[in-house]
């Protein structure tokens, strides 16, 4: 019976190690993929926390330093367990979402959601959001795939601008010739002087044209008529949703004749609805109108959307200043005009007096009618559990949101900022200025290195000969690098949510709060100390510095006495000390806190 209890153990332990290699085998093939994939992509939970992302989103989003984002786009950090809202604007992921849901409610077999955003350096992203659904086909969370369109929406502008130079300029050339031949026409027995000047002009304008066409065709090869796709739309469902949030968000009521039931137009949805409501608001503000009634008509391949009130009309010259200005609405905003919007809808907006009554006016929004034969465009990218990779292991679908009962959290469920900081000195109450914070995430108990905060502070005062022996920063590298105003609310936006760990920590948050008046920034994380971790953990050890720590652990320490080098080595540290509390009993959070509390060294103050 022992003989066979072993080898049924040993095959047990040889079939896990074989599992094992294989989905560490398959987890590199899917970084692989995701590494070489020309769209960014990020795989979200229900939450809106961020389970995965590759390098081409973080570079769609984040800075290449933390030096790139200050004065620019703070806070825009992107890293596994950060909220998607912190990057992407809640107001357009919530429309995809909602869109998404009325879908599957519909069950439409096509659940895909469009909408534009910003990215880093004001870039146009256009997002596709994919719902992940479980067998009951109930939302579990999203993936979003992205693609910079900056280049080809500008594309596009040079492309309008150029056909209307086509326009004016082929007129112009064309007209040129037409007077040269029938001026050779009509007087046949022409002077030959006069018939070469003739004949230099026709020349002359027949290149003019072909160079315009040349350009034309050269820009138009570079334009990519799908890289904002508009989706198929029944116009009643259009103007349901924009009646609803014109109601929610501008107190305006939208009453819809019945009509165009079975008329469909092509839209970005949140794109074309926001421009309207934009519309409707500056039409609130300029005729004080709060009750529109609005039609549809079709006509000769075209759906015109009226929007009619009991007044004057809105003058054509303020309907085109609306046009050239930015789309804004409360706390959201597109970095789109008006006029780009409609433009790219293939759409018109006109302002007229209503025909039958004079007492009311119009705005119409002109749109080409779709024929719904022909063939859809959208992907049908729904990721369903049978066609989900099973050989990725999202664990933080299933972790709990943010809590402000954080001491009752098990110590492997929170996320931690890692943090340490080089300074001139060891008197935060004396002068001594922070001259470099460094720090690393620990997610889901995994030391993320890419997910990392470094940056060097003009600290604006001079530095001690020891502190450069002990940190080696030497002045001069601090001569072009920001001040720590600018710093410090990047490092909180950087590390919130999050429970704050250091080495020593009462010296490192010391010297962050005696910035609090200058900076206006507060840190109020709760914080562990791996020194008082390491007391309790091995209490007969006198010697809890980092090195001894580390060697205790067996840990290798590389780059002592850089901030984030240390910030690095006290983050392995930290999660090899959690695996020995727990076998102490010591679980979550108040629990580790209070054991912390009752060291001796918990009793130095700075």
């Amino acid at each position: 019976g022992a003989d066979r209890f072993e080898a049924l153990k040993r095959e047990v332990d040889q079939k896990i190690s074989q599992a094992t290699a294989e989905t560490e085998v398959e987890k590199n093939i899917l970084a692989a993929i995701m590494a070489e994939l020309p769209e960014g992509v990020l795989i979200c939970n229900a939450g809106g926390q961020i389970l995965l992302y590759n390098a081409r989103a973080k570079r769609l989003f984040g800075a290449d330093s933390v030096s790139d984002d200050l004065g620019k786009d703070p806070g825009r950090f992107i890293g596994l367990g950060r909220s998607i809202f912190g990057i992407i604007d809640r107001n357009c992921i919530v429309h995809a979402l909602d869109e998404i849901s009325e879908k599957l409610q519909c069950n439409e077999e096509n659940v895909v959601a469009y909408f534009v955003a910003v990215g880093k350096g004001k870039n146009l992203l256009r997002v596709e959001t994919v719902p992940i659904l479980n067998p009951h086909r109930q939302f579990t969370g999203f993936i979003l795939i992205l693609y910079d369109i900056t280049e080809q929406v500008q594309t596009d502008d040079r492309m309008d601008r150029l056909l209307q130079s086509l326009t004016t300029g082929i007129r112009h050339s064309s007209a040129g010739i037409r007077s040269a031949v029938e001026a050779i026409l009509e007087y046949p027995e022409m002077d030959r002087k006069l018939l070469d000047k003739f004949i230099r002009i026709i020349h002359k304008e027949s290149i003019n044209i072909g160079n315009i066409i040349n350009e034309t065709k050269e820009l138009s090869s570079s334009r990519i008529q799908t890289q904002w796709p508009l989706v198929q739309t029944l116009v009643p469902n259009l103007l349901e949703a924009l009646a609803k949030r014109a109601d929610e968000k501008l107190g305006v009521a939208v009453d819809i004749d019945p009509g165009g039931e079975n008329t469909w137009v092509k839209v970005c949805g949140y794109s074309f609805i926001f421009a309207v409501m934009v519309v409707i608001k500056r039409l609130v503000s300029a005729t004080g109108c709060r009750h529109l009634t609005c039609r549809t008509l079709e006509k000769n391949r075209f759906t015109t959307i009226e929007f009619r009130w009991q007044g004057i009309p809105i003058k054509i010259e303020t309907l085109r200043k609306w046009s050239r200005q930015r789309l804004a609405l409360e706390n959201e905003e597109m970095p789109l005009t008006l006029n780009e919007v409609m433009q790219y809808h293939d759409a018109e907006i006109w302002s007229y007096p209503h025909k039958s009554d004079p007492k009311f006016s119009c705005i119409g929004l002109f749109l080409p009618t779709v024929d719904t034969r022909e063939p859809g465009t959208v992907r049908k990218l729904t990721i369903l559990p049978e066609s989900r990779p099973e050989f990725y292991d999202f664990d933080l679908f299933n972790q709990p949101g943010q809590d402000p009962e954080l001491d009752n959290r098990l110590l492997t469920e929170l996320t931690y900022t890692v943090f340490d900081t080089e300074t001139t000195g060891l008197n935060p109450i004396g002068g001594d200025e922070i001259i470099s914070i460094g720090a690393v995430r620990i997610v889901n108990g995994r030391l993320l290195r890419d997910d990392v905060f470094d940056q060097l502070i003009n600290p604006q005062r001079d530095l001690p000969l020891e502190s450069i022996r002990f940190h080696g920063i030497q002045p001069e590298m601090l001569e072009d690098q920001p001040t720590i105003d600018k710093v410090l609310p990047m490092f909180h936006q950087f590390s919130k949510d999050t429970i704050l760990v250091a080495h020593n920590a009462a010296f490192d948050m010391r010297m962050l709060q005696v910035k609090e008046a200058s900076t206006g920034v507060k840190f109020v994380n709760p914080v562990l100390d791996t020194m008082l971790l390491s007391a309790v953990v091995h209490p007969a050890q006198t010697d809890h510095n980092l090195e001894a720590i580390a060697e205790r652990l067996g840990i290798q320490v590389v780059g002592r006495h850089t901030a984030l080098g240390d910030a690095l080595v006290t983050g392995e540290i930290f999660l090899k000390l959690i695996r020995l509390l727990m076998q102490k009993g010591l679980n979550t959070l108040k629990e580790v806190r209070m054991a912390s509390q009752n060291t001796y060294y918990a009793r130095l103050k700075f």
